[in-house]
């Protein structure tokens, strides 16, 4: 298949680094006057009303069976139940900049799973070069030589998440193949039943308070931002883009989204950025460039499925 021309993904790919890469200030003013489970229900109740209403829009109803049903459930706990909670927790320790450049470890994870879980796919030596090269990025994005001032707490919830994502990834690879339904129906399914897993934990915290979630609320919002944005619209951007353009350049959005996160913590969050986390960065996506490297299909093995770019 012939790549369409740069005019009709490009702005799709924009809008998608734009939208990823913008869900970390969403999340720090969510987190003003919620809860972080609070923060991962809000988000994704929005993204189901919204990718439910596309669906209706579109008329494509979801044709799953309960089996399906029960493999995207898995899959929803690794690609946005946790992680959806695990981030604002990380937040509440770490700069949405150090977060944004820690989430770019994604792909690492996935290839790490992947290599773990798919034994017809054993990582080459390029990809164990990646993941190692990858493990010293992230040494030199925390500075890991400064020890008392190390965020340890922040670190640990942020690379659970990207952990989390890095399983979620390589199971749809393994559950989905066989399963006949549109990304967007997909997306739907999965972000409506992490709104049903999440519900429970958002309703033990406290409740907000009064006028948290008032229109002129930063906090609603941001809630708004990271369901309407970052959980529901962008990935029909991003299926857009695999579409057009390809895996592979889709996936080259993890390049991007920490720019964008990094410009908006500097700008509107006026956070500061350490001379050591750009550096430990262009590790970390060294290593990733090299993770998603594959050689020659092995005998046996099967086509590798479109690579889940997760971010934020």
């Amino acid at each position: 298949m012939t790549a369409a021309p740069l005019r009709a993904w490009l702005p799709a790919f924009l809008l998608t680094a734009v939208s990823w890469g913008s869900s970390f200030l969403f999340i720090s003013l969510a987190l003003r006057g919620l809860t972080p489970a609070q923060v991962g229900f809000g988000r994704v109740l929005v993204g189901a009303v919204v990718l439910g209403v596309i669906l209706l829009v579109t008329r494509r109803r979801p044709r799953l069976t309960r089996r399906d049903v029960g493999a995207i459930a898995v899959i929803a706990v690794g690609m946005s139940t946790v992680p959806f909670v695990l981030i604002p927790l990380a937040q509440q320790h770490v700069t949405s900049i150090l977060a944004s450049l820690l989430n770019a470890t994604v792909p690492l994870w996935t290839a790490l799973f992947v290599a773990i879980l798919i034994p017809q796919e054993r990582a080459t030596r390029a990809q164990v070069v990646g993941l190692v090269l990858g493990a010293a990025g992230i040494a030199v994005l925390l500075g890991a030589w400064n020890v008392s001032e190390l965020p340890l707490l922040g670190a640990a919830f942020m690379l659970g998440a990207t952990a989390f994502y890095g399983i979620g990834s390589t199971l749809s690879r393994m559950l989905l193949a066989r399963v006949k339904e549109g990304p967007t129906g997909l997306s739907a399914v999965q972000i409506a039943l992490s709104a049903v897993m999440l519900l429970p934990f958002a309703m033990l915290g406290p409740a907000p308070q009064a006028g948290t979630l008032t229109w002129s609320s930063e906090v609603l919002w941001g809630v708004l931002g990271l369901g309407v944005l970052g959980t529901s619209f962008t990935y029909v951007l991003f299926w857009r883009v695999v579409k057009l353009a390809g895996a592979t350049t889709a996936a080259s959005v993890t390049y991007v989204v920490p720019i964008v996160a990094t410009t908006l913590g500097i700008l509107v969050l006026h956070e500061e950025m350490r001379w050591h986390e750009p550096v430990g960065a262009v590790v970390v996506l060294a290593g990733v460039w090299l993770a998603q490297r594959t050689g020659r299909p092995r005998p046996g093995a099967s086509a590798s499925a479109v690579p889940v770019t997760a971010a934020d």
